[in-house]
Protein backbone atom coordinates (compact mmCIF):
# COMPACT_ATOMS: atom_id res chain seq x y z
CA UNK A 1 0.00 0.00 0.00
CA UNK A 2 1.77 3.24 -1.04
CA UNK A 3 0.80 6.60 0.10
CA UNK A 4 2.33 9.72 -1.52
CA UNK A 5 1.96 12.97 0.22
CA UNK A 6 2.73 16.34 -0.77
CA UNK A 7 3.08 19.23 0.93
CA UNK A 8 4.95 22.91 0.63
CA UNK A 9 7.47 21.81 3.86
CA UNK A 10 7.89 19.08 6.09
CA UNK A 11 9.75 18.01 9.16
CA UNK A 12 12.68 18.44 10.38
CA UNK A 13 11.76 21.80 12.04
CA UNK A 14 8.35 22.98 13.51
CA UNK A 15 5.45 24.22 12.17
CA UNK A 16 1.81 23.38 12.05
CA UNK A 17 1.89 21.68 8.42
CA UNK A 18 4.86 19.27 9.81
CA UNK A 19 3.27 18.91 12.54
CA UNK A 20 0.23 17.58 11.02
CA UNK A 21 1.88 15.98 8.00
CA UNK A 22 4.10 13.87 10.59
CA UNK A 23 1.11 12.76 12.88
CA UNK A 24 -0.32 11.24 9.72
CA UNK A 25 2.40 9.66 8.57
CA UNK A 26 3.58 7.63 12.00
CA UNK A 27 -0.09 7.32 13.02
CA UNK A 28 -0.85 5.25 9.30
CA UNK A 29 2.28 3.52 9.46
CA UNK A 30 1.71 2.51 13.07
CA UNK A 31 -1.65 1.01 12.26
CA UNK A 32 -0.76 -0.70 9.20
CA UNK A 33 2.88 -2.57 8.71
CA UNK A 34 2.16 -2.91 4.48
CA UNK A 35 2.10 1.06 4.09
CA UNK A 36 4.79 2.66 2.57
CA UNK A 37 4.61 6.89 2.54
CA UNK A 38 6.61 8.92 0.12
CA UNK A 39 6.25 12.72 1.09
CA UNK A 40 7.35 15.04 -1.40
CA UNK A 41 7.88 18.60 -0.48
CA UNK A 42 8.52 21.84 -2.27
CA UNK A 43 9.03 25.00 -0.44
CA UNK A 44 10.68 27.71 -2.83
CA UNK A 45 11.28 30.27 0.19
CA UNK A 46 11.48 27.80 2.80
CA UNK A 47 14.70 26.88 4.56
CA UNK A 48 17.13 24.41 3.35
CA UNK A 49 17.22 21.17 4.10
CA UNK A 50 18.92 18.26 2.66
CA UNK A 51 16.80 16.37 -0.55
CA UNK A 52 16.06 13.60 2.87
CA UNK A 53 15.94 15.44 5.60
CA UNK A 54 12.80 14.12 7.88
CA UNK A 55 12.86 10.48 6.31
CA UNK A 56 12.26 7.79 8.58
CA UNK A 57 11.83 4.28 8.70
CA UNK A 58 8.38 3.32 5.73
CA UNK A 59 8.10 7.61 5.61
CA UNK A 60 10.72 8.36 2.61
CA UNK A 61 10.96 12.25 2.14
CA UNK A 62 11.45 13.79 -1.05
CA UNK A 63 12.18 17.78 -1.30
CA UNK A 64 13.09 19.54 -4.12
CA UNK A 65 14.71 22.97 -4.71
CA UNK A 66 14.42 25.51 -7.02
CA UNK A 67 17.50 25.39 -8.08
CA UNK A 68 19.03 28.60 -9.35
CA UNK A 69 15.72 30.70 -10.04
CA UNK A 70 15.35 33.46 -7.10
CA UNK A 71 12.28 32.98 -4.94
CA UNK A 72 10.60 35.93 -6.26
CA UNK A 73 10.08 34.59 -9.52
CA UNK A 74 7.58 31.69 -7.64
CA UNK A 75 5.92 34.01 -5.48
CA UNK A 76 3.49 34.45 -4.08
CA UNK A 77 3.20 30.60 -3.95
CA UNK A 78 -0.58 30.20 -4.05
CA UNK A 79 -1.39 32.66 -7.36
CA UNK A 80 1.95 31.88 -9.37
CA UNK A 81 1.18 29.84 -12.66
CA UNK A 82 4.75 29.16 -12.82
CA UNK A 83 5.04 27.38 -9.27
CA UNK A 84 2.11 25.78 -11.04
CA UNK A 85 3.54 23.92 -13.85
CA UNK A 86 6.39 23.05 -11.33
CA UNK A 87 3.86 21.52 -9.10
CA UNK A 88 2.59 19.49 -11.91
CA UNK A 89 5.92 18.44 -13.17
CA UNK A 90 6.68 17.43 -9.97
CA UNK A 91 3.22 15.27 -9.35
CA UNK A 92 3.29 13.56 -12.69
CA UNK A 93 7.20 12.39 -12.18
CA UNK A 94 6.21 11.08 -8.33
CA UNK A 95 3.14 9.02 -9.75
CA UNK A 96 4.90 7.29 -12.44
CA UNK A 97 8.10 6.40 -10.61
CA UNK A 98 6.30 6.13 -6.84
CA UNK A 99 2.96 4.22 -8.12
CA UNK A 100 1.13 5.35 -5.29
CA UNK A 101 -2.34 3.70 -4.46
CA UNK A 102 -3.52 7.27 -3.29
CA UNK A 103 -2.39 10.70 -2.98
CA UNK A 104 -2.58 13.46 -0.07
CA UNK A 105 -2.38 16.99 -0.98
CA UNK A 106 -2.62 19.84 1.58
CA UNK A 107 -3.05 23.62 1.43
CA UNK A 108 -1.66 26.04 2.21
CA UNK A 109 -0.85 27.01 -0.70
CA UNK A 110 -3.34 26.56 -3.54
CA UNK A 111 -0.30 24.95 -5.61
CA UNK A 112 0.00 20.71 -4.09
CA UNK A 113 -3.72 20.89 -4.19
CA UNK A 114 -4.56 22.41 -7.54
CA UNK A 115 -1.54 20.85 -9.29
CA UNK A 116 -2.40 17.39 -8.03
CA UNK A 117 -5.78 17.90 -9.76
CA UNK A 118 -3.96 19.02 -13.30
CA UNK A 119 -1.98 16.37 -13.01
CA UNK A 120 -4.55 13.68 -12.88
CA UNK A 121 -6.34 15.35 -16.32
CA UNK A 122 -2.97 15.38 -18.01
CA UNK A 123 -1.93 12.06 -16.72
CA UNK A 124 -2.51 9.01 -18.42
CA UNK A 125 -2.57 6.85 -14.29
CA UNK A 126 -5.49 8.05 -12.76
CA UNK A 127 -5.04 7.64 -9.21
CA UNK A 128 -7.56 8.73 -6.42
CA UNK A 129 -6.68 11.47 -3.99
CA UNK A 130 -7.46 13.52 -0.56
CA UNK A 131 -7.15 16.98 -0.18
CA UNK A 132 -6.61 18.14 3.11
CA UNK A 133 -7.63 21.58 3.73
CA UNK A 134 -6.08 23.64 6.80
CA UNK A 135 -7.10 26.64 6.26
CA UNK A 136 -9.30 29.98 3.92
CA UNK A 137 -6.30 30.61 2.09
CA UNK A 138 -9.37 31.96 -0.66
CA UNK A 139 -10.87 34.54 1.65
CA UNK A 140 -7.31 35.83 3.59
CA UNK A 141 -6.20 37.16 -0.10
CA UNK A 142 -9.73 38.57 -0.75
CA UNK A 143 -9.32 40.83 2.30
CA UNK A 144 -5.83 41.67 1.61
CA UNK A 145 -6.93 42.63 -1.81
CA UNK A 146 -9.80 44.96 -0.34
CA UNK A 147 -6.87 46.46 1.89
CA UNK A 148 -5.10 47.20 -1.11
CA UNK A 149 -5.00 49.92 -3.60
CA UNK A 150 -6.90 49.90 -7.15
CA UNK A 151 -3.68 48.68 -8.90
CA UNK A 152 -3.23 45.65 -7.04
CA UNK A 153 -6.60 45.19 -5.88
CA UNK A 154 -8.16 44.25 -8.98
CA UNK A 155 -5.66 42.33 -10.67
CA UNK A 156 -5.12 40.48 -6.94
CA UNK A 157 -8.84 39.35 -7.05
CA UNK A 158 -8.80 38.12 -10.43
CA UNK A 159 -5.67 35.82 -10.20
CA UNK A 160 -7.25 35.12 -6.46
CA UNK A 161 -10.47 34.27 -8.66
CA UNK A 162 -8.56 32.06 -11.43
CA UNK A 163 -6.71 29.93 -8.55
CA UNK A 164 -9.32 29.69 -6.52
CA UNK A 165 -11.66 28.38 -9.35
CA UNK A 166 -8.71 25.54 -9.81
CA UNK A 167 -8.73 24.70 -6.17
CA UNK A 168 -12.36 24.36 -5.57
CA UNK A 169 -13.02 22.21 -8.79
CA UNK A 170 -9.69 19.54 -7.14
CA UNK A 171 -11.96 19.49 -3.80
CA UNK A 172 -15.13 18.81 -5.87
CA UNK A 173 -12.97 15.97 -7.99
CA UNK A 174 -11.69 14.30 -4.57
CA UNK A 175 -12.19 11.03 -3.46
CA UNK A 176 -12.26 12.61 0.10
CA UNK A 177 -11.74 16.39 2.06
CA UNK A 178 -10.17 17.05 5.61
CA UNK A 179 -10.70 19.43 7.23
CA UNK A 180 -9.66 21.41 10.00
CA UNK A 181 -12.36 22.63 11.95
CA UNK A 182 -15.91 22.33 11.90
CA UNK A 183 -17.00 25.90 9.82
CA UNK A 184 -14.63 24.61 7.05
CA UNK A 185 -16.19 21.26 7.02
CA UNK A 186 -19.37 23.02 6.74
CA UNK A 187 -18.37 25.32 3.97
CA UNK A 188 -16.25 22.21 2.44
CA UNK A 189 -19.32 20.17 2.25
CA UNK A 190 -20.96 22.11 -0.46
CA UNK A 191 -18.45 21.49 -2.60
CA UNK A 192 -18.09 17.39 -1.69
CA UNK A 193 -20.39 15.40 0.45
CA UNK A 194 -17.29 13.62 1.79
CA UNK A 195 -15.89 16.04 3.86
CA UNK A 196 -14.38 14.62 7.33
CA UNK A 197 -13.70 16.73 10.22
CA UNK A 198 -9.45 16.16 10.76
CA UNK A 199 -8.72 18.71 13.90
CA UNK A 200 -5.48 19.78 15.26
CA UNK A 201 -5.21 18.58 18.81
CA UNK A 202 -3.46 17.41 21.84
CA UNK A 203 -0.29 14.77 20.79
CA UNK A 204 -0.56 12.90 24.53
CA UNK A 205 1.37 10.08 23.18
CA UNK A 206 4.37 12.75 22.45
CA UNK A 207 3.95 15.02 25.76
CA UNK A 208 3.87 11.95 27.59
CA UNK A 209 7.14 10.33 26.52
CA UNK A 210 8.55 14.33 26.80
CA UNK A 211 7.40 13.89 30.87
CA UNK A 212 9.12 10.78 31.92
CA UNK A 213 12.76 11.94 31.49
CA UNK A 214 12.04 15.82 31.21
CA UNK A 215 14.67 17.97 32.72
CA UNK A 216 13.61 22.31 32.72
CA UNK A 217 18.20 22.47 33.70
CA UNK A 218 18.99 20.45 30.86
CA UNK A 219 16.42 21.81 28.43
CA UNK A 220 16.89 25.69 29.19
CA UNK A 221 21.08 25.25 29.55
CA UNK A 222 20.73 23.06 25.99
CA UNK A 223 19.06 26.52 24.40
CA UNK A 224 21.63 29.10 25.77
CA UNK A 225 18.86 30.27 28.31
CA UNK A 226 20.18 31.09 32.04
CA UNK A 227 18.91 28.63 34.56
CA UNK A 228 16.97 30.62 37.35
CA UNK A 229 14.35 31.52 38.80
CA UNK A 230 12.75 33.34 36.08
CA UNK A 231 9.51 32.87 34.40
CA UNK A 232 9.69 32.07 31.09
CA UNK A 233 6.81 33.65 28.64
CA UNK A 234 7.38 31.57 25.49
CA UNK A 235 5.56 32.39 21.91
CA UNK A 236 5.78 30.09 18.96
CA UNK A 237 5.10 31.67 15.40
CA UNK A 238 7.07 31.68 11.97
CA UNK A 239 8.67 35.44 11.56
CA UNK A 240 8.62 35.40 8.29
CA UNK A 241 4.40 36.34 8.38
CA UNK A 242 3.71 39.68 8.75
CA UNK A 243 0.42 38.92 11.31
CA UNK A 244 2.86 37.20 13.88
CA UNK A 245 4.04 39.80 16.38
CA UNK A 246 5.28 38.50 19.44
CA UNK A 247 6.59 42.49 20.28
CA UNK A 248 3.45 43.73 21.13
CA UNK A 249 4.26 42.18 24.52
CA UNK A 250 7.61 43.86 24.72
CA UNK A 251 6.52 46.93 26.39
CA UNK A 252 4.45 44.76 29.48
CA UNK A 253 7.46 42.49 30.08
CA UNK A 254 9.93 45.58 30.18
CA UNK A 255 7.43 47.31 32.77
CA UNK A 256 7.43 44.25 34.86
CA UNK A 257 11.17 43.85 34.84
CA UNK A 258 11.45 47.36 35.71
CA UNK A 259 9.35 46.51 39.14
CA UNK A 260 12.51 43.85 40.02
CA UNK A 261 10.43 40.60 38.63
CA UNK A 262 12.76 38.13 36.72
CA UNK A 263 10.96 37.29 33.42
CA UNK A 264 12.07 36.79 30.22
CA UNK A 265 10.60 36.04 27.14
CA UNK A 266 11.73 33.01 24.62
CA UNK A 267 10.49 33.44 20.93
CA UNK A 268 10.43 29.59 18.90
CA UNK A 269 10.48 30.70 15.31
CA UNK A 270 12.67 32.54 12.22
CA UNK A 271 11.87 34.84 9.20
CA UNK A 272 12.50 38.04 7.78
CA UNK A 273 11.16 39.66 10.92
CA UNK A 274 13.57 38.33 13.09
CA UNK A 275 16.31 41.20 12.75
CA UNK A 276 13.73 43.56 13.22
CA UNK A 277 11.75 42.24 16.54
CA UNK A 278 15.32 41.55 17.63
CA UNK A 279 16.76 45.26 17.42
CA UNK A 280 12.98 46.79 18.82
CA UNK A 281 14.52 43.97 21.58
CA UNK A 282 17.82 45.67 22.15
CA UNK A 283 15.89 49.28 22.03
CA UNK A 284 13.30 48.65 24.70
CA UNK A 285 16.56 47.31 27.04
CA UNK A 286 15.48 43.34 26.52
CA UNK A 287 18.68 42.32 24.79
CA UNK A 288 19.11 40.10 28.23
CA UNK A 289 15.59 39.23 28.66
CA UNK A 290 14.81 38.01 24.85
CA UNK A 291 16.09 34.73 23.76
CA UNK A 292 15.62 33.97 20.18
CA UNK A 293 15.70 29.94 19.52
CA UNK A 294 15.05 29.66 16.07
CA UNK A 295 13.56 27.13 14.09
CA UNK A 296 13.49 23.60 16.00
CA UNK A 297 12.19 20.08 16.02
CA UNK A 298 8.55 19.48 17.39
CA UNK A 299 9.80 17.74 20.21
CA UNK A 300 12.67 20.67 21.24
CA UNK A 301 10.00 23.13 20.95
CA UNK A 302 7.60 20.86 22.91
CA UNK A 303 10.55 20.54 25.62
CA UNK A 304 11.25 24.21 25.79
CA UNK A 305 7.42 24.95 26.54
CA UNK A 306 7.23 22.29 29.15
CA UNK A 307 9.91 24.86 30.54
CA UNK A 308 7.77 27.92 30.65
CA UNK A 309 5.32 29.43 32.50
CA UNK A 310 2.89 31.38 30.06
CA UNK A 311 2.40 31.24 26.53
CA UNK A 312 2.05 34.40 24.62
CA UNK A 313 -0.41 34.08 21.39
CA UNK A 314 -1.41 37.09 18.82
CA UNK A 315 -4.29 36.80 15.95
CA UNK A 316 -3.61 39.36 13.63
CA UNK A 317 -6.46 42.47 14.18
CA UNK A 318 -9.50 41.96 11.49
CA UNK A 319 -8.22 38.55 10.80
CA UNK A 320 -10.63 37.40 8.15
CA UNK A 321 -10.81 34.09 9.54
CA UNK A 322 -10.93 34.66 12.91
CA UNK A 323 -14.41 33.47 13.62
CA UNK A 324 -13.20 30.32 13.20
CA UNK A 325 -9.54 29.43 13.51
CA UNK A 326 -7.96 27.95 16.28
CA UNK A 327 -3.84 27.65 15.81
CA UNK A 328 -2.42 24.57 16.45
CA UNK A 329 0.15 26.09 18.90
CA UNK A 330 -2.73 26.65 21.03
CA UNK A 331 -3.22 22.47 21.59
CA UNK A 332 -0.08 22.35 22.13
CA UNK A 333 0.07 25.54 25.04
CA UNK A 334 -2.88 23.28 26.48
CA UNK A 335 -1.06 20.16 26.58
CA UNK A 336 2.04 21.36 28.17
CA UNK A 337 -0.39 23.13 30.91
CA UNK A 338 0.52 26.56 29.79
CA UNK A 339 -1.51 29.43 30.82
CA UNK A 340 -2.37 31.65 28.00
CA UNK A 341 -1.92 35.32 27.35
CA UNK A 342 -3.70 36.12 23.68
CA UNK A 343 -4.35 39.52 21.69
CA UNK A 344 -7.43 38.95 19.26
CA UNK A 345 -10.87 40.40 18.40
CA UNK A 346 -13.89 40.22 20.87
CA UNK A 347 -15.65 37.62 19.52
CA UNK A 348 -12.72 35.66 17.32
CA UNK A 349 -12.79 31.82 17.91
CA UNK A 350 -9.60 32.16 19.92
CA UNK A 351 -10.97 34.38 22.51
CA UNK A 352 -14.17 32.42 23.18
CA UNK A 353 -11.86 29.33 23.33
CA UNK A 354 -9.50 30.57 26.09
CA UNK A 355 -12.28 32.03 27.50
CA UNK A 356 -14.71 29.37 28.00
CA UNK A 357 -12.02 26.87 29.11
CA UNK A 358 -10.54 29.05 31.86
CA UNK A 359 -7.37 28.84 29.54
CA UNK A 360 -5.98 32.47 30.35
CA UNK A 361 -6.74 35.84 29.63
CA UNK A 362 -7.78 37.18 25.74
CA UNK A 363 -7.14 41.27 24.93
CA UNK A 364 -8.68 42.64 22.68
CA UNK A 365 -6.90 44.81 20.59
CA UNK A 366 -8.61 48.09 21.04
CA UNK A 367 -7.41 47.48 24.58
CA UNK A 368 -4.22 46.42 24.52
CA UNK A 369 -2.84 48.35 26.81
CA UNK A 370 -4.13 45.83 29.15
CA UNK A 371 -1.85 43.32 28.56
CA UNK A 372 0.35 44.38 31.54
CA UNK A 373 -2.61 44.08 33.99
CA UNK A 374 -3.45 40.35 32.11
CA UNK A 375 0.10 39.44 32.17
CA UNK A 376 0.65 40.47 35.90
CA UNK A 377 -2.55 38.58 36.99
CA UNK A 378 -1.15 34.75 34.71
CA UNK A 379 2.01 35.18 36.50
CA UNK A 380 0.52 35.80 40.38
CA UNK A 381 -2.89 33.69 39.69
CA UNK A 382 -2.95 30.27 40.73
CA UNK A 383 -6.72 29.79 38.73
CA UNK A 384 -5.49 29.03 35.42
CA UNK A 385 -2.48 26.81 36.10
CA UNK A 386 -4.93 25.40 38.56
CA UNK A 387 -8.04 24.87 35.97
CA UNK A 388 -5.43 23.54 33.36
CA UNK A 389 -4.49 20.80 35.89
CA UNK A 390 -8.12 19.82 37.32
CA UNK A 391 -9.40 19.76 33.90
CA UNK A 392 -6.78 17.98 31.89
CA UNK A 393 -7.83 14.79 31.03
CA UNK A 394 -11.09 16.16 29.67
CA UNK A 395 -9.12 18.46 27.72
CA UNK A 396 -7.33 15.29 26.19
CA UNK A 397 -10.60 13.20 26.07
CA UNK A 398 -12.14 16.08 23.52
CA UNK A 399 -8.67 16.89 21.93
CA UNK A 400 -6.63 14.06 21.25
CA UNK A 401 -5.25 14.57 17.93
CA UNK A 402 -5.64 10.77 16.92
CA UNK A 403 -8.93 10.26 17.14
CA UNK A 404 -9.65 12.17 13.50
CA UNK A 405 -5.95 10.69 12.20
CA UNK A 406 -7.95 7.43 12.82
CA UNK A 407 -11.17 8.10 11.50
CA UNK A 408 -9.33 9.31 8.43
CA UNK A 409 -6.77 5.96 7.97
CA UNK A 410 -10.72 4.36 8.22
CA UNK A 411 -11.47 6.48 5.56
CA UNK A 412 -8.01 5.58 3.70
CA UNK A 413 -8.33 2.39 3.64
CA UNK A 414 -11.71 2.25 2.00
CA UNK A 415 -10.42 4.71 -0.73
CA UNK A 416 -7.49 2.20 -1.38
CA UNK A 417 -9.70 -0.97 -1.50
CA UNK A 418 -12.26 0.16 -3.85
CA UNK A 419 -9.53 2.12 -5.62
CA UNK A 420 -11.96 5.50 -5.61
Amino acid sequence: MRILILAKHYLPYYSALSVRLSNMARRFCEKNRDIEIKIVVFDPDGPEFGEGDGSEERIEVRRYSRRFSPPSLLAPQSLNPLLLAWWIRIILGEINEFHPDVVLATTSPFAPVTGLYLATLIGRRKVPYIVDYRDDLTGYIESIAEQSKSYVKYPLKAANRLMSSLLYSSIRKASLVSAVDRTLQIELSKKNPNVLLVPNGIDVQEINELREHFSRHAVLQKNGIPDTESKIVVYIGDLNLPYNTPEVIFKPIRKLRDEGRDLIFVIIGNGIRKTFIEKMAEEMGLSGAAYFVGNMSHKDAMELLLASDVAFYTLQKGYSQSSHAIASKIYDYMGCKLPILAVADPGSAISEFISIRGLGISVEWEKAGEMELALREILDSEVYKKNLDSRYASFIDEFDRYKGIDLLYEKLMEIMETGT
